[in-house]
């Protein structure tokens, strides 16, 4: 894929993950036991042999940075090409209906200008999903579509926030509907939910940036829609599973999503697998009063008691009678004997005495805060 390069856009947050994202941003938000958000995108770029990545980062960036490095574990610690930490807006953005600001992008014209790629795939960082990026940038390419923006064609009524799109019978897109968080349903909208993922000629990047520079606070994506007369923008639909987090109870959604077999088989056992940032540690551990049932277990744990439809992080310890459901215990986190966990989501380093009972519910689950005491 040597006519593209990528540009992942982490300059975004959301209040809506409350103590999730307090410190970190949404791309370096742990996920699945042992990725990061932004290992899916990362590496569908680098699956589908795109060499030449760049990461606007939010002001947020230290666990960002200390979970990238210079690329190594994605092949992008390169002389020609490679990882681009990018600056991004100082203050970043916590309304997640702002995704792709000009303002980003006139701050790193460089990385755009110096480069002789034909084709830019923008993405940001808050969607689990595995794409062939490949066989989208040589869609785009073959079509001669201006912009192609990849979409979910499934009933919008249980999107509650985005784009959506309005696509002609030769999937030209004619009108763009965004929906903010808390907007009233509307029964009427298009079908089709934009991806957080598009595919542009990157001279035609560079010129539209350069057009509304003098508008730098706007998103990207209202420019497209300011233009969709004058430019040929067409849809391309992912057919897979994709599931976008951007809430607390949506990270709890996608986490027990991913448990489900062919959502997890789709995911990581496919011929694109995702990298993250290799961690060498000891077994996971089982004493003989362990009771696991459809769970993700990575290594270094301690099992002593009842996990079920639960995701664990490395060096989470398991004690006695403890009894744990559809919840997600991030790295070494400790639950204590006689306790129950169900529908919760504990950070790093959290313990949970003993004897203790947190409850949150499927709609509503209970955060725990990182290093806090239960």
């Amino acid at each position: 894929m040597d006519e593209a390069m990528g540009l992942i856009c982490a300059n975004y947050n959301t209040e809506q993950l409350g103590a999730l994202t307090e410190y970190r941003p949404l791309a370096s938000l742990p996920f699945g036991g042992r990725y990061r958000m932004i290992d899916f995108v990362l590496s569908n770029m680098v699956n589908a042999g795109i060499r030449t990545v760049g990461v606007v980062t939010p002001y947020m960036y230290r666990s960002l940075l200390d979970h990238l490095g210079a690329g190594k574990y994605w092949f992008l610690d390169r002389k020609l090409g490679g990882l681009f930490i990018l600056p991004g807006s100082i203050y970043g953005f916590k309304n997640m209906s702002t995704q792709f600001l000009v303002k980003d992008m006139i701050r790193n014209l460089d990385y755009l200008t110096r480069d002789s790629k034909d084709y830019v795939i923008v993405t940001t960082a808050n969607q689990v999903y595995n794409m062939d990026y490949g066989s989208l940038v040589e869609l785009h390419a073959k079509s001669g579509a201006d912009v192609t923006l990849v979409y979910k064609g499934e009933n919008p009524a249980q999107w509650e926030k985005g784009i959506f799109l309005d696509l002609n019978f030769e999937k030209r897109i004619t009108k763009m509907v965004r929906v903010s968080p808390g907007a009233a349903r509307d029964d009427n909208l298009p079908s089709a939910l934009f991806a957080d993922c598009f595919v542009i000629s990157r001279q035609q990047f560079v010129d539209l940036v350069g057009w509304y520079q003098a508008v730098d606070h706007m998103d990207f994506l209202d420019v497209l829609s300011e233009n969709l007369g004058n430019l040929h923008i067409y849809g391309h639909e992912f057919t897979g599973y994709l599931s976008r987090v951007d809430s607390i109870d949506s990270y709890l959604k996608c986490s027990m999503e991913t448990l489900l077999p062919k959502n997890h088989e789709e995911l990581f056992f496919g011929k694109r697998p995702i990298y993250t940032k290799i961690r060498d540690g000891v077994p996971t551990r089982y004493a003989a009063s362990a009771n696991v049932t459809n769970a993700l277990i990575p290594n270094e744990c301690t099992i002593r008691g009842h996990v079920e439809n639960s995701i664990l992080f490395p060096g989470v310890l398991v004690e006695h009678d403890a009894v744990i459901k559809n919840s997600v215990i991030m790295q070494r986190s400790i639950v204590g004997r006689n306790t129950l966990v169900e529908n919760v989501i504990a950070d790093k380093f959290v313990t949970i005495g003993d004897g203790a009972i947190i409850m949150g519910s499927n709609d509503h689950p209970l955060v725990l805060r990182k290093k806090s005491a239960m």
